[in-house]
């Protein structure tokens, strides 16, 4: 027996534009189709006319395109896959990465620091997950230096976190895709050269290592 209150355009029920209204605050915060799908399937939207009437309650009550959201999210997989197609052309890179709360430290991947530094005291982090995700961001970004450096229209990036739970995945993948580059998370708190040696007093500067040692030699061709 179905439990949620279905829509109903003459009945007094639960109607879209009633739970779009009442959960505007929270549905501007979606960021996927997804989650309006659920949103819909909860309160029983699931027939085709109560299912348009809840995706004009969200333009016209919320102000979300729903359908431009539907979009781009297909635009974003075509893409994505032709940055794969790229990337297997590419370049391949191996980052470690790690953070305190004060400072952030990212190493190539025989385990030489290539970059180390403070956080900026205007900008502190709040959180060591904010610590460990901007640490993973300054390598993704590195990485694209390195990238460009080469002259590859895309790369491929393994990076090694020190931490990984509660650092939004999702956030990162982006990033990498910003900078053309398909990304591996894994994480190894143990043996990361990244935490060991997150902790040294003196700052090292990344523009003072040669990207191109970063740099794997590009998959032949099948």
């Amino acid at each position: 027996m179905n439990t949620h209150p279905r829509s109903s355009v003459t009945g007094g029920q639960i109607t879209p534009e009633m739970v779009v209204r009442v959960r505007s605050a929270e549905l501007r915060k979606f960021t996927r189709k997804r989650q309006f799908d659920q949103v819909a399937v909860q309160h029983g939207f699931s027939d085709s006319r109560s299912f348009e009437r809840f995706v004009t309650a969200l333009h016209d009550v919320a102000g979300i395109d729903y359908e431009g959201l539907r979009q781009v999210e297909a635009a974003r997989r075509s893409v994505h896959r032709r940055l794969v197609a790229m990337a297997r052309r590419g370049p391949r890179l191996m980052l470690w990465s790690a953070a305190t709360m004060e400072a952030f430290t990212v190493c190539r991947a025989d385990g030489r620091v290539i970059w180390h530094d403070r956080f900026p005291r205007e900008f502190p982090v709040a959180t060591g997950v904010a610590a460990a995700e901007t640490s993973a961001r300054q390598a993704i970004w590195l990485a694209g230096q390195a990238r460009v450096q080469w002259g590859a229209e895309a790369a491929t990036l393994h990076l090694i976190l020190a931490r990984s739970r509660g650092v939004e995945l999702i956030t990162l993948h982006h990033a990498a895709v910003t900078a053309a580059l398909v990304l591996d998370v894994v994480t190894e708190p143990v043996h990361n050269p990244a935490a060991e040696q997150c902790t040294r007093p003196d700052p090292i500067d990344w523009h003072r290592t040669d990207l191109g040692t970063l740099i794997h030699p590009p998959r032949e061709s099948a």
